[in-house]
């Protein structure tokens, strides 16, 4: 049965994937940014799936077990990135027809060294989370009796065949489909647990028992620091990052970028509660002394085969969405800031021949992440590290040079430098300052660096 249902389900994405194909590509731009023609539910969806994949929803549990409902913060954070997205910069970068965030870099500061050490750093960061992705997926399988490798090994192959057929457009149409079953998933998940706390005296009276006290059903209860912590990576990364802001680029107009900003927000924020939820009813119900395994615990011994597979088809979902938001993006720093703007700049592209190239990066980025994900767990961390890197690096000039008409370029070069550089320390070194994560106190050096740097050596011409 499991099989039977995971088995449509990659169908169904296939299938998206070739319609897209025959009906909307036939260029570089459609492939990329969907020919910037999203509307509001196409464009909403695609961010909102970008941010709640397998950590929102396994990560989301795990969190939920360990501190109750304030382990939703995380998935509120993502929430209010997208909702400071629309506020802050989805009118701006949408009216300036983008291809990526290196884009505006070279664009506000008239550098291209910007745009190479931006698009780097973004498409590093990139590839280690997608690789992250094919382990979260070999996880979720392992709980089906499938061999755990082979079925994340098909489902990496699903996901980069509609992906690279398709492109953005394969992406976004999935992407709302995906964020529909895996949010009522969860809701269904969720609904079980209650049901069954409920049977047996409700999940505070079984708490009860357990070293848990009241701050647990608070959603503030796991402290300020704690909150702050997880809010503000989140909410920094997601203003900057690539797969957000390419959804941004490919939105109708600069009203529906910021409309399905919001939108997306709202609805990350309404979805986390219930990933919590699930993690809560795991240890209520003793199932597990494992918070990562609240899921897995969940689906093995509360639901039946057929909603199990419902389930574990809604977790595939949410981890395939961001799969592929990842994936288009990996793309279009490759294809556009390196190969065109970089290697061969000056010279007129051919959108047709641009699209054979996006499609062939497609496959060997995704090939790539699959091969690390499953033989390089260490590699997938140090990718990762990528993301803490580009975070701490690129937030400062981007968010400086969008807000503040003073920045300069070699303000900008250095902030990124610098912000970077203290993030290696503090990665490698561990350095702990309040608790802050290391991309907080990096880019607070960045920031200082940036506005100094700024006022003691302006641009002869301010734009």
């Amino acid at each position: 049965m499991l099989s039977l249902i995971v088995g449509l389900y990659l169908a169904v994405l296939l299938g998206i994937g070739w319609w897209c194909h025959r009906n909307r590509i036939s260029g570089m731009t459609d492939f990329l940014l969907a020919g910037r023609r999203l509307g509001v539910p196409l464009c909403a969806a695609a961010m909102a799936a970008t941010h709640f994949g397998g950590g929102a929803v396994i990560g989301g549990a795990s969190y939920g077990y360990e501190h109750g409902l304030s382990g939703a913060w995380y998935g509120i954070a993502t929430g209010i990135g997208l909702l400071l997205l629309a506020l802050l910069t989805a009118n701006r970068f949408r009216s300036l027809a983008l291809y990526t965030v290196p884009d505006f870099l070279e664009q506000r500061f008239q550098s291209r060294t910007l745009r190479v050490l931006g698009a780097t750093l973004s498409l590093v960061a990139l590839v280690g989370i997608l690789a992250a992705q094919v382990s979260a997926a070999r996880a979720a399988f392992a709980i089906t009796g499938l061999d755990p490798t082979a079925a994340a090994i098909v489902a990496a192959i699903v996901f980069v065949v509609y992906t690279a057929i398709g492109g953005l457009w394969a992406a976004a149409i999935s992407d709302l489909f995906q964020l529909v079953v895996a949010g009522l998933g969860v809701v269904f998940a969720a609904i079980v647990v209650l049901a069954s706390t409920a049977d047996q005296g409700g999940m505070r009276s079984l708490l009860a028992s357990t070293d848990v006290g009241d701050a647990y059903f608070n959603l503030f209860g796991a402290g300020p620091a704690l909150i702050l912590w997880l809010l503000l990576p989140t909410v920094m990364y997601t203003l900057i990052g690539q797969d957000f802001d390419q959804r941004l680029f490919a939105a109708r107009s600069a009203a529906v970028a910021r409309t399905s900003a919001l939108v997306g927000g709202v609805a990350l924020i309404v979805l986390s509660v219930f990933p919590v939820i699930i993690g809560m009813g795991a240890r209520a119900l003793g199932g597990t002394d494992d918070p990562s395994q609240s899921v897995p615990w969940v689906l093995q011994n509360l639901v039946n085969p057929l909603l199990g597979g419902i389930i574990l088809a809604a977790i595939l979902a949410a981890i395939m969405s961001s799969a592929d938001s990842l994936l288009t993006s990996a793309t279009s720093h490759v294809v556009k800031d390196l190969w065109i703007e970089t290697l061969h700049r000056g010279r007129e592209f051919d959108e047709h021949r641009m699209l054979r190239l996006s499609r062939a990066v497609t496959i060997v980025v995704g090939a790539a992440a699959l091969v690390i994900g499953l033989v390089g767990p260490g590699i997938v961390t140090i990718l990762i590290y990528s993301y803490t890197l580009y975070t701490a690096g690129v937030f400062v000039p981007v968010m400086g040079g969008l807000l503040w008409k003073r920045g300069s370029a070699a303000a900008a070069l250095s902030a990124l430098v610098i912000g970077s550089a203290v993030a290696i320390v503090g990665i490698a070194t561990e350095f702990d300052i309040a608790g802050a994560p290391v991309e907080v106190v990096a880019a607070l050096i960045s920031a200082v660096v940036f506005v100094v740097s700024s006022l003691v050596r302006p641009e002869p011409e301010q734009r």
